[in-house]
């Protein structure tokens, strides 16, 4: 995997660089489990299911897991992923704890040439709120709503034969302030008008739920000392070359000047972890690959 850096930050007399770890996987998935389909068997267009036919918030529900899935699993270049179809009906949460269930598994992941199975299993989206009162502009008191947005999605993971691999709950939240007089406490937002940020959260479940089979990033930042001959080699180090900066920055922690001497050693930690996280990641990666080939 390749270290990305992003451009480095000015703040005063330092400089923040932002940086990234790379855990390996939680879980271990099969074997040859490279091929991923995915499917919705969630029916939200029934109108006993979805209040108010709020159907285009579930579509972008669906869409953002599909997105997230495959946004993950194509970090894997010998990955694939293909979405079999986003409304399959005809079929309940009930329905697929059937042993017949298995043979459609087999089915679809058969006609796809696929090694697992991601099913979306069901969505409950939610548009919740907290009446209060608060100070307007004038000092006097308005009532005011605060919109909490829940989004949950249901997945499930079979290999090719049917056999369940793993079980995920993606619960996901956010939030949203709308301020209304006492005489206009109506409208607001709701599952329809909020699909853009029902997609988003549906894609960091998917995100949650297929993450611990892939080996984790996170981010992070860290201040380097600018100033003087410091600044030039922060310029290497943001600028993904930490190791071109690694002799010049020893020689300074040799410098007469106590100051200077001791922000290089500090700047030449950074850039020490830079290139250790880079190393530890193409070693998490490798041996990731390794076991899924």
């Amino acid at each position: 995997m390749a270290l990305i850096l992003t451009a480095a930050m000015a703040i005063s007399c330092s400089t923040v660089v932002q940086m990234q770890r790379t855990s390996p996987p939680e879980a271990t998935l099969p074997a040859d489990s490279a091929r991923i389909v995915y499917v919705n068997f969630f029916d939200y267009q029934i109108p006993e299911s979805i209040k108010d036919r709020h159907e285009d918030g579930y579509a972008a529900s669906v869409k953002g897991f599909a997105i997230g899935l495959s946004g993950l699993v194509q970090e894997d270049p010998r990955a694939v992923f293909m979405t079999a179809d986003t409304l399959k009906k005809g079929f309940t949460v009930l329905s697929m704890q059937y042993p017949e269930f298995t043979d459609t598994v087999k089915a679809i992941c058969s006609r796809y040439g696929a090694n697992l199975l991601v099913a979306l299993d069901s969505i409950s989206l939610l548009v919740d709120w907290e009446v209060y009162l608060t100070e307007n502009d004038e000092g006097g008191n308005m009532l005011a709503k605060d919109f909490y947005l829940y989004s949950n999605t249901y997945m499930t993971l079979y290999t090719a034969e049917g056999e369940v691999l793993d079980r995920c709950a993606g619960e996901k939240s956010d939030f949203v302030k709308s301020k209304y007089t006492i005489f206009g406490m109506v409208g607001g937002p709701n599952i329809s008008n909020q699909k853009n940020r029902v997609k988003l959260l549906a894609e960091a479940a998917a995100r949650d739920c297929i993450g611990k089979y892939y080996p984790f990033t996170e981010r992070y930042s860290r201040k380097l000392y600018s100033g003087g001959e410091l600044t030039k080699l922060n310029q290497l180090i943001v600028g993904g070359k930490p190791g071109e900066a690694i002799g010049p920055l020893t020689e300074l922690t040799r410098s007469s000047s106590a100051s200077l001497a001791e922000k290089a050693e500090h700047n030449l930690l950074i850039a020490n972890e830079i290139i250790d996280n880079a190393r530890i990641a193409e070693e998490v990666w490798s041996r990731f690959e390794g076991k899924q080939r």
